[in-house]
């Protein structure tokens, strides 16, 4: 659903197509972060604070980011959200016992079955218009 209400945001804003491939980007970097790549993204983060230089840019990097949500705050409000989100899902396949593949694909398809669900209130209303547009016969 938080998917969903993200598609809904886009649809609102009239995303461009760049924005729409980004966000199919975004689904699978977060998907691949939480489950393949896992390890090594912890151990990078790990390693990064161990050391000055890594702590530093650990420091901009959160630095930078504060920024970005005071001044875009709807849009970080609905990326973190989406990263919550995929969170739960991944502690639901890690209490499954699922294996790292087939959790990557269920964060995957979820994602993108939300996304595709928040096309399905513009197909409806295209179609009604359609149809109501539509030269009526006389019988």
């Amino acid at each position: 659903m938080a998917y969903a209400t993200y598609g809904q945001l886009l649809h609102a804003d009239e995303s461009s197509q760049y924005v729409w491939l980004a966000t199919l980007a975004f689904a699978v970097a977060k998907a691949g972060v939480l489950t393949l790549l896992w390890q090594p993204t912890r151990d990078f983060v790990l390693k990064g604070f161990k050391t000055d230089v890594g702590y530093s840019v650990m420091v901009l990097l959160l630095a930078s980011l504060t920024v970005l949500a005071v001044v875009q705050i709807r849009a970080f409000a609905y990326i973190v959200v989406l990263i919550a989100a995929a969170l739960l899902v991944k502690v639901d396949c890690l209490i499954d016992g699922m294996s790292d593949r087939l959790a990557f694909t269920t964060l995957l398809l979820l994602s993108l079955l939300g996304l595709g669900l928040s096309w399905l209130p513009i197909w409806l209303l295209n179609g009604a218009a359609a149809i109501a547009s539509a030269p009526q016969s006389v019988y």
